[in-house]
């Protein structure tokens, strides 16, 4: 059975989806069947894993579709290898006027968003030589219905093979350092190269994102798997935390996509 346990290494605000996902592993624990999550980001894909661990006989796999950042996930018996389309997701291509509209990644999630549809519906959003966002299948022909325009512009929306998947323009920079502590405003300053003064500049004015919430207190633990978008700066990742150095630093690993 879960250990109580696995709480203490989580933060409060993320009891709810640890909830969620340990109601989803004791269904497959009990009915002995594969169970599919929604979109989870790369925190929620951690926390899913070491969910999971806490169960003898159950995997996890994860599935978004190639070079996907968000993906949904199967929880099942040992025995079970899921299918690519036991995940029901759908690739959506945006076709629109490219001469006469510029269309980027926060447009298309809001007029997603203003049609009821929940994020975690809804993976990735890869802005390229052309707009494709990946959907839980169950919404695929409502949203083809609902969604014609965005940002002014005519849009048609067609449903492609995920194997289309194109690979976001994107280019992560990674890097491995170490640092006195995981509080925000110590590992910010490594992120961004300015001062810690700066750091917590940008946290007070409420600039620093975590997982897609403001954290304004410049101590907050940053862990694994965290997202953080900086207001002027850009997005950046905490990929991996290790041990410590003879002179007690942490070693850690981010990447940054910085403007």
């Amino acid at each position: 059975m879960i250990h109580i346990d696995i709480y203490q290494h989580f933060r409060k605000e993320e009891h709810d989806l640890i909830d969620q996902l340990i109601d989803k592993c004791n269904r497959a624990n009990n009915q002995y069947a594969p169970v599919l999550t929604t979109f989870l980001d790369p925190r929620g894909q951690y926390i899913m894993e070491v969910v999971v661990g806490s169960f003898e006989d159950l995997n996890v796999t994860f599935y978004g579709g190639p070079y996907a950042e968000r993906k949904r996930a199967i929880v099942a018996p040992s025995y079970f290898v899921p299918s690519e389309e036991a995940f029901e997701i759908v690739l959506i291509k945006v076709d629109y006027p490219q001469k006469f509209v510029t269309l980027q990644h926060q447009h298309i999630l809001g007029t997603i968003m203003s049609l009821g549809i929940e994020r975690e519906q809804l993976g990735d959003i890869v802005v390229a030589d052309n707009i494709q966002f990946t959907l839980t299948k169950q919404l695929e022909s409502y949203i083809i219905l609902e969604l014609n325009r965005i940002k002014g512009a005519t849009v048609k929306l067609n449903s492609i093979p995920i194997k289309d998947m194109i690979q976001s323009k994107e280019n992560w920079q990674t890097f491995d350092t170490t640092v006195s502590g995981l509080r925000l405003d110590v590992v910010l300053k490594d992120m961004i190269r300015k001062s810690r003064t700066i750091a917590k500049q940008l946290i007070d004015k409420k600039r620093v994102k975590v997982n897609h919430t403001v954290v304004d207190a410049a101590d907050f633990q940053l862990d694994s798997g965290d997202l953080l978008s900086i207001q002027g700066f850009g997005r950046a990742m905490i990929t991996d935390i290790g041990g410590k150095t003879k002179k007690d630093k942490i070693r850690i690993s981010y990447k940054t996509l910085f403007k």
